[in-house]
């Protein structure tokens, strides 16, 4: 007996009613792996007909509610990982909590949500944070509530216990201090733990305040990378309810990108070099106009290159004829088209040869050490410093790549992510073979939810460094991300086979000096479970 095709009538049924449920907006990019959530849940219940199961979902029973549970844990991304965003954390650390510890220093109690908290490691870094800043934090009362939608992912967050892959961004120090290891895992210390309840939350239907549950008068609310899967219905919403959340000052924070000026009305607006934050006004929810001033911040000298709207389009059909990805069920990865020589390219050939570029002279010795002294200050975390050395490099070598692309790594691990762009344009216009700019880029785009930029990049990196099992790592998040799980298993797939050529105990400095043959483990660990 075979299933029922997914008619287009039934499709935009199905798509209304997840927004109504969840407000999550189903893109036309999402449409095949929203299918194949239903025919998996569909198999699973061994129902027939996507009808039959669209019936069940709407149905006012005990099943239905089960059912959504069940659904919602294949709709939710469940990526995350510890002090995500460096720059939106070190904005916590250095201005935001010292302000709410100083405000509350009297009576000693604070109260934080995390919105969206999937499998933890995000309000377990708050915690770790106020560890950090408060001496006599056991003289506090502290809540720290993490909310989520996904019942799965809250109880993996309640047992505190993560692998190698959830550190990519953690000072050893603050890993040791915090956590036990073992087996390549590692178990956070009962004392932070403690700081954190888990309440399943659906930010959408649910009442918010909600006193039952604690959720209510809160000094802070973080809410990242959950916007932009939502409704700009859903999102007007649940806005509005984080704001009757909060107490009267208090902060909401967002992904970079995520909200709009006319839905932060309600909240004055406050611009960091990290970041925008939200502070509630006193009073009810109301539309009052909130202005912002742009930052200042050391910028490339040489204009950003324009390109015209044709050759954007030839540049993306250059790309997707060299470097296309392939959808059948044996493949795995991307496959280069040797066909495409320099004879028969586009007007516009995306990799040209790269232009001159400048080279610290051998002789002057105290520009190279600089420039050594930079690379050390940004492996120890020394942002600003770094930036501030760099900056006189970069005056006297305008054209030079290495400092080019160092200032764009700078400025992302800032939250500048703007500048950061700007700084990778001007790589790229240095030297169009190096794929390191691409790399970076994607991640900026990841940050401010263009998920389909991310992507082309990572395409990129790959196209010019077939071997790039970080580019492929990272193309695995973002299909996750999307729902795709079966794109991501092949591109989980094809980093492990880029690494099992790689000696096992060599260092990925990009994941925190994890040793190869430790993140193939985990990685064969994600595939079987």
């Amino acid at each position: 007996m075979t299933l029922e095709t997914l008619s287009p009538r039934l499709r935009e049924d199905f798509i209304t009613l997840i927004a109504k449920q969840t407000g999550i907006e189903i893109r036309s990019q999402n449409y095949v792996a929203m299918g194949d959530n239903i025919y998996s849940r569909m198999k699973e219940l061994k129902i027939l007909t996507p009808q039959s199961y669209y019936d069940l979902l709407i149905s006012e029973t005990p099943e239905a509610e089960e059912e959504w549970q069940k659904f919602v844990c294949l709709t939710t991304n469940r990526e995350s990982y510890f002090f995500r965003d460096k720059g939106q954390f070190s904005l916590l650390k250095q201005t935001i909590l010292p302000d709410l510890i100083r405000r509350n220093q009297r009576i000693k109690s604070l109260r934080f949500c995390s919105a969206g908290c999937s499998t933890g490691q995000e309000p377990y870094s708050i915690a770790i944070l106020l560890k950090e800043l408060i001496p006599d934090i056991e003289n506090w009362n502290i809540l720290i509530l993490g909310v989520d939608i996904n019942r799965e992912s809250l109880s993996q967050a309640k047992k505190a216990l993560y692998n190698t892959w959830s550190f990519r961004q953690v000072e050893d120090d603050i890993k040791e201090k915090y956590f036990k290891s073992g087996a390549g895992y590692y178990q956070l210390y009962d004392d932070i733990r403690k700081l954190v309840r888990y309440r399943q939350v659906n930010l959408v239907r649910d009442q918010m305040p909600h006193l039952e549950i604690e959720l209510n008068d809160m000094d802070l609310i973080i809410c990242r990378n959950v916007f932009i899967y939502f409704t700009e219905n859903a999102i007007n919403r649940v806005v509005e309810k984080f704001f009757n959340t909060l107490k009267p000052n208090g902060y909401l924070i967002t992904g970079h990108a995520e909200l709009n000026n006319t839905q932060v009305k309600a909240f004055q607006t406050k611009l960091f070099s990290e970041s925008i934050i939200y502070q509630r006004r006193s009073g009810q929810y109301s539309h009052a106009a909130a202005t912002t001033t742009p930052s200042q911040s050391f910028k490339p000298q040489t204009p950003l290159p324009t390109i015209k709207t044709e050759d954007k389009q030839n540049l993306s059909t250059t790309i997707n004829q060299k470097y296309s990805f392939s959808n059948n069920n044996t493949s795995n990865s991307y496959t280069f088209n040797p066909s495409l020589n320099n004879n028969n390219q586009k007007k516009y050939n995306p990799i040209q040869q790269p232009l001159k570029t400048e080279k610290i002279p051998e002789k002057k010795d105290k520009d190279n050490e600089i420039l050594h002294e930079i690379e050390q200050l940004v492996s120890h975390k020394s942002y600003y410093l770094a930036q501030r050395k760099l900056e006189q490099v970069l005056r006297q070598f305008p054209k030079h790549f290495k400092a080019t692309y160092l200032m764009a790594e700078l400025e992302a691990n800032l939250g500048k992510y703007e500048s950061a762009q700007q700084w990778c344009h001007k790589a790229f216009s240095l030297d169009n073979l190096q794929a390191k700019p691409y790399l970076l880029l994607a991640q900026i785009e990841e940050e401010n939810g263009n998920l389909e930029e991310a992507k082309n990049a990572l395409k990129k990196v790959i196209y010019l460094e077939p071997t790039s099992f970080m580019a492929y790592l990272n193309l695995s998040t973002l299909y996750q991300q999307e729902g795709d799980l079966k794109r991501s298993e092949k591109m989980r797939q094809s980093a492990l086979k880029i690494l099992q050529n790689l000696p096992l105990d060599k260092e990925i400095k990009e994941l925190d000096n994890i040793k190869v043959g430790d993140l193939i483990s985990d990685l064969q660990g994600l595939s079987s479970a």
